[in-house]
């Protein structure tokens, strides 16, 4: 039969062209994410082929995977198939760069692994910077990563995909998705978000026109031009380019269209009776495959889209040479096609073919079918590992035995949890509990099993808003069942241990009836358990003391037990309270707790939560030492892409604040909403008020006091009376907001309302050792706030040296806080006639201010410059002139105003505006950019570096920076490298 395949792309022309210049670009080391969407059939897979193609033929290494849709996602599903059909062709994880990740890729391609690789992290961060290089250190120009229906992807993969998004620009490699956007998805809100961030482009692939679809027929039968009696056949395809290869391959196999001398024609007394979807084509090549390869064929739909034809003999109930037969035959009638480097595997050309003979069987053959298939995967495979348990499951529930496929279910979600992948374990093990809910003969002691399954999954994830409730219902259930009573302790303690900081009052609730439990029976592993927790929730509480002493004895109780199993649970739950019992007084000691309960972690086989804690613990004193973001903004990650919404929420904030000191205050502004949507989520309201306070905190450092205001209400309103918000909203939103507009006094005031809220915080028992209960990650805003109350108290000629010793004493005086406390003390030691100690201290606060936005050190110099030249130390006069035109470059003119008339007052010249000189042309200024930007986009166009552009606008290289990182944002350029095109292009112009 002649194919229908259509030899030529039709009316693609704009879409390959932008997939072609994206392989242009990572050829030239500008990688990227493209994803393609569209409808079910229009098209999307037939561009990614073509540009597959493309790359081969330039030599880029091209990898394919594909998501299956499946009652529950396997993890790294698509990656493992790219992966796997890259082993196939003899490549290994050997080549320089790669090796140091080949114990990670081994978990996903056996072949790759080695003896002693068991203790690989296989998490989404590692597995995408595995993938990135060893696409992008191929031998030619670069990697081709093609991922088709992500629309069915595992959370895992998409988290794979997130992170090659944010990295493929810094490499040669370009990753095409694929996915359907006629319904919601993950992956559609990942697109979505990654296009908001500027990682990722679109390419939407509308259906054919009337025209289009005219000249795919004729290049698919051809001819120069299309019989008008054969448009007519084409009339219902709704422009979709399968559809047309599918009805005209129906119409041919039927003997409606033939071809004869004279070229194609329809024989207006046959009929293929094709329906207005493409499922009448389906079902029409089906009946012309006969009885018996129809019956192979419709066994092949029930395994799914992709299948093992092996399998076909057992299910179909036919011999393996008709089982043959049939597939060539269905191949043949284009239904199906060898999937791409898997031996014996078979894919149906289109999920539409599937579900369209799926659509056609009455309920009690799909269901023995189903069950014949499930058979079969059992004794084919004990055990069930992998995919083959989804499969088994899928199959189940297809037959109608949902508690079956429950227990598959459960058991699914029990390895995904092993593995760390605790979105995914959600996703079975909430479904494993919708089968048994709705079926008619329930088994209330599975049902036992999936939720306590559940809430050690919500516990993981910190989720106490939907643990709690699930928590309440399956005690009485456990109770009423008279099951072993430790069954009921272990779910208490699960739940106590999440977040109780947040719930004290039924934390210790659920550790009380936990105690008693193991009062009445006699257990070491639930006394150890107990303990851990124990100690945890004591630390929430600030009892510090009693919370080092139970730690202490949990650890030790686990060494004992050998610190494997249930042990090394109780050893790193142990750990980390006394890492951060340690944090208070000695970061060096509580470094090293955490150290060792990351390496237990690893050592023990736990690569999910726990680790991502423990990182979590070190990249805090990270950011305590010296302001570092580089190994939160990594933990972020891992945290959201294993489920861990809880450790997630605090690094989002952690980072947010982080950011808002330095230049792009939209990304801390972004964070900080996503962290306001992720608090809200779990039902951490206090997380909540603190990520809307930092919103207004952006708004005050951009001198917008109507937002700032409008924010920190919002703030106090989300969690009325908490004095830690107070605190963050006195002490800083409106602080800030008075001081980037040069009201000092409104400052003054303010800090002092800040201050009282923060002696009544500081009253509470459990916060006599720190600003936040130690069993919380510290935040960077309210140390901020003690450190410009500090600041602030010493300006005035009564100033005082106490709020300095105070926030010393909290361990405040670290990175950009360091910068405040040293100012605020040479204002003191000025003050104190000692010149030279002040003047050093000056200059150890503009090097802890160095790493951030430069108007922060302009703005505190602004502050302390009066009282410098009062007590002549320092050099208030130069400083006052840097910051002049530093304030008029970033627009903040009443600051700029007040330095020049610092040095009117001192008797000096003062320095005429800064203002840009260049014209700003009429597109250029409704994207919003300045005279000064627009001079600095001129000179990246001549390819100056920073230092170059600053020298010849007298400003500084950071001020630079935050204009080429403004320009960039409003341009919508990503990084200097696209902006020096983008203004190379425009001056050209």
């Amino acid at each position: 039969m002649d194919s229908m395949l259509c030899p030529v792309l039709i009316d693609r022309g704009a879409e390959l062209e932008s997939l072609t210049g994206a392989l242009d670009a990572a050829a030239a080391g500008h990688g990227s994410a493209v994803f393609v969407t569209g409808d079910a059939g229009v098209g999307k897979s037939r561009l990614a082929k073509d540009v597959a193609a493309q790359a081969l033929g330039r030599g880029f290494l091209v990898l394919t995977g594909r998501g299956t849709e499946s009652a529950v996602p396997v993890p790294y599903r698509p990656i493992s198939e790219a992966l796997l059909g890259a082993a196939r062709t003899g490549l290994a994880a050997d080549s320089p760069g790669v090796t140091d990740y080949r114990a990670v890729l081994g978990s996903l391609v056996p072949e790759w692994s080695r003896p002693g690789d068991g203790s690989a992290e296989l998490s989404p961060v590692v597995v995408g910077e595995a993938m990135l290089r060893m696409l992008g250190q191929a031998a030619g120009p670069g990697g081709l990563l093609i991922l088709e229906d992500l629309h069915w992807a595992d959370p895992e993969t998409l988290a794979i995909v997130e992170y090659l998004a944010d990295n493929a620009p810094a490499a040669n490699v370009l990753v095409v998705v694929t996915l359907r956007d006629t319904g919601p998805s993950p992956c559609l809100d990942l697109l979505q978000s990654a296009a908001a961030r500027r990682v990722a482009t679109r390419i939407e692939v509308p259906r054919l026109s009337a025209g289009a679809v005219r000249d795919m027929a004729a290049a698919c039968l051809a001819v120069d031009s299309l019989p008008a009696e054969v448009s007519r056949l084409l009339a219902d395809c709704d422009g979709l380019p399968f559809a047309v290869e599918e009805i005209l391959a129906a119409a041919v196999s039927s003997g409606e269209l033939v071809r004869d001398h004279a070229g194609w024609r329809v024989d207006s007394e046959v009929s293929t009776g094709v329906p207005d979807s493409i499922a009448g084509s389906v079902r029409s090549r089906i009946a012309a495959l006969g009885p018996s390869v129809g019956n192979v064929i419709v066994s092949a739909a029930v395994l799914g889209r992709q299948f093992d034809w092996t399998m076909l003999p057992a299910v179909a109930g036919v011999p393996e040479r008709d089982a043959l037969a049939a597939l060539r035959r269905a191949h043949e009638m284009q239904l199906i096609e060898p999937a791409l480097g898997e031996t014996g595997v078979f894919r149906f050309r289109h999920s539409l073919t599937r579900d369209a003979i799926l659509a056609d069987l009455l309920p009690p053959d799909l269901a023995a079918r189903a069950t014949a298939a499930a058979a079969f995967v059992a004794q084919a495979h004990p055990g069930l590992p992998g995919s083959w348990c989804e499969l088994a499951a899928e199959l189940l529930v297809t037959a109608g035995r949902p508690v079956e496929a429950a227990r598959m279910l459960l058991t699914v979600g029990c390895r995904a949890l092993a593995q760390g992948a605790v979105g995914s374990a959600r996703v079975a093990l909430r479904d494993a509990g919708t089968l048994l809910t709705e079926s008619p003969l329930p088994d209330p002691m599975l049902a036992l099993e999936v939720d306590e399954a559940m809430a050690e999954a919500l516990s993981l994830a910190g989720d106490y808003e939907a643990l709690a409730p699930l928590a309440a219902d399956l005690l009485v259930r456990l109770a009423g069942a008279g099951v072993d009573p430790r069954r009921q302790a272990l779910v208490r303690l699960r739940t106590a241990a999440t977040r109780p900081e947040d719930h004290p009052e039924a934390a210790a609730a659920h550790l009380s009836a936990a105690a008693a439990i193991a009062a009445a029976v006699s257990d070491a592993e639930l006394a150890s358990r107990i303990d851990a927790v124990a100690a945890r929730t004591a630390l929430a509480a600030g009892e510090m003391d009693r919370a080092d002493v139970l730690a202490h004895r949990s650890l030790a109780a686990a060494q004992q037990a050998g610190m494997a199993g249930w042990a090394a649970e109780v050893a790193l739950e142990s750990l980390e309270v006394i890492g951060r019992r340690e944090r208070a007084r000695d970061l060096p000691a509580a470094r090293a707790a955490f150290e060792r309960a990351y390496q237990l972690a690893i050592e023990s086989g736990e690569r999910g939560v726990r680790s991502i804690r423990a990182l979590h613990e070190l990249a805090t004193i990270d950011m305590l030492e010296d302001g570092s973001a580089g190994r939160l903004s990594g933990v972020r990650e891992l945290a959201h892409q294993a489920g861990a919404i809880s450790t997630a929420v605090i690094a989002e904030l952690q980072l947010a604040n982080l950011w808002s000191l330095g230049t792009d205050l939209d990304r801390a502004l972004e964070a900080a909403r996503q962290c306001q949507r992720s608090a809200a989520q779990i039902g951490s309201t206090k997380i909540a008020a603190m990520a809307i306070s930092l919103q207004a905190n952006v708004a005050a450092i951009r001198a917008d006091r109507r937002h700032a205001e409008a924010g920190a209400r919002q703030a106090e309103d989300t969690f009325p009376g908490e004095p830690e918000i107070l605190v963050a909203t006195w002490g800083q939103t409106r602080v800030l907001a008075a001081l980037f507009r040069d009201d000092l006094a409104q400052a003054q005031k303010a800090t002092a309302i800040a201050a009282a809220h923060a002696r009544r915080a500081m009253a509470a028992p459990h916060r006599a050792h720190g600003f936040y209960s130690p069993l919380q990650a510290p935040l960077v805003a309210p140390r901020r706030a003690l450190a410009l109350h500090a600041l602030l108290q010493a300006i005035p000629e009564c100033g005082s040296r106490a709020p300095i010793e105070y926030a010393r004493r909290l361990g405040v005086a670290a990175s950009w806080n360091a910068g405040c406390l040293a100012y605020a003390e040479a204002v003191m030691e000025g003050r104190a006639g000692h010149a030279e100690r002040a003047a050093a201290l000056a200059r150890e606060g503009a090097g802890h201010f160095a790493p951030f936005a430069p108007w922060w050190n302009h703005l505190v110099r602004r502050l302390v410059a009066p009282c410098a030249l009062q007590d002549g130390w320092g050099e208030p006069i130069t400083w006052m002139r840097e910051a002049a035109v530093e304030f008029e470059a970033t627009s903040h003119d009443q600051l700029a105003a007040a330095c020049r008339g610092i040095l009117r007052g001192a008797g000096q010249r003062v320095p005429r505006s800064g203002r840009g000189s260049a014209a700003v042309p009429a597109q250029m200024r409704k994207l919003g950019i300045t005279s000064r930007e627009m001079d600095v986009y001129l000179l990246v166009a001549l390819g100056l570096s920073n230092a170059e552009i600053a020298a010849k606008l007298y400003i500084s290289p950071k001020t630079v920076e935050t204009h080429v990182a403004s320009l960039a944002a409003k341009t919508g350029q990503n990084g200097r490298r696209q902006l020096a095109v983008h203004a190379a292009r425009f001056a050209g112009g």
